[in-house]
């Protein structure tokens, strides 16, 4: 096992270095998903990206490690469950494995999100028009397009240009309907779907005849179930553990 973190925290510093030299070979890996990145920008520059290929064989033994051994943790503890006083020390004692199993969870979330999320690029909705999302039968309704200019004096260049932009959306499919506002820093979700603002127009006050719309970049990630159930279960298990230690500490104290 520490063999393993050695090799992984290996990989990890010369993906540093790959990252950081050669971003423009893994930025698109948001854009196109994991598989497609593989089978462009992924098998035809391997001396780049070799590192993030062993990443994942190193991360899928260690999961795989950490999946075994808890287990067996697990299982031990549930033989010996009669040993246990009470109900609640034997769930104490679960607390560090509860955790193990959070971040499994939350491993899977990302593998599956790597393998199969779809990014749909340049979304353009106009105001009052509807866009169907690519391969479903939800549609998207630009209701009204919220944009505030600046008005100040301190920054004449950036006088009646746009500083901020919000969006109401409604999104819905033949089981539900949802109102919501979109913004930069303010995804609308639509499970599975995140949308996400990307453009819009128009910028300045002296483009207001220029016909106004936004740019939307729509996601549809499967793994966030996993990841949001793990954090919740990692969550319980770290809450779990810190009752453990505050009774044993407080056994020590009146010992």
């Amino acid at each position: 096992m520490f063999g393993l973190i050695v090799m992984i925290m290996f990989d990890l510093t010369i993906g540093y270095f790959m990252l950081k030299s050669h971003p423009h070979l893994f930025h698109p890996i948001n854009d196109m998903g994991f598989v497609k990145w593989v089978d462009t920008y992924g098998k035809n520059n391997l001396y780049e990206t070799a590192w993030l290929f062993f990443l994942i064989i190193f991360m899928a033994i260690l999961s795989v490690n950490t999946f075994i051994c808890t287990t067996k943790r697990v299982s031990v503890l549930f033989r010996n469950q009669s040993a246990f006083n009470q109900t609640f020390r034997f769930i104490l004692k679960l607390a560090p494995h509860i955790m193990h199993y959070a971040l499994l969870i939350m491993l899977l979330g990302y593998l599956i999100s790597y393998l199969s999320a779809e990014t749909y690029l340049s979304n353009i909705l106009l105001p009052e028009k509807s866009l169907r999302i690519p391969n479903s039968s939800c549609e998207m309704h630009l209701n009204r397009l919220h944009i505030d200019y600046y008005q100040g004096e301190r920054l004449q260049y950036m006088h009646n240009r746009a500083i901020n932009v919000q969006a109401d959306l409604t999104i819905q499919n033949k089981e539900k309907t949802v109102t919501s506002r979109l913004g930069f820093n303010k995804p609308v979700w639509f499970f599975p779907y995140s949308i996400h603002l990307k453009d819009f127009a128009p910028k300045s006050k002296s483009g207001m005849n220029r016909r106004a719309y936004i740019d939307v970049i729509i996601k549809k990630d499967p793994g966030l179930k996993y990841y949001f159930s793990g954090m919740i279960l990692f969550t319980f298990g770290l809450l779990l553990y810190s009752i453990h230690w505050l009774t044993q500490q407080k056994k020590i104290t009146e010992e």
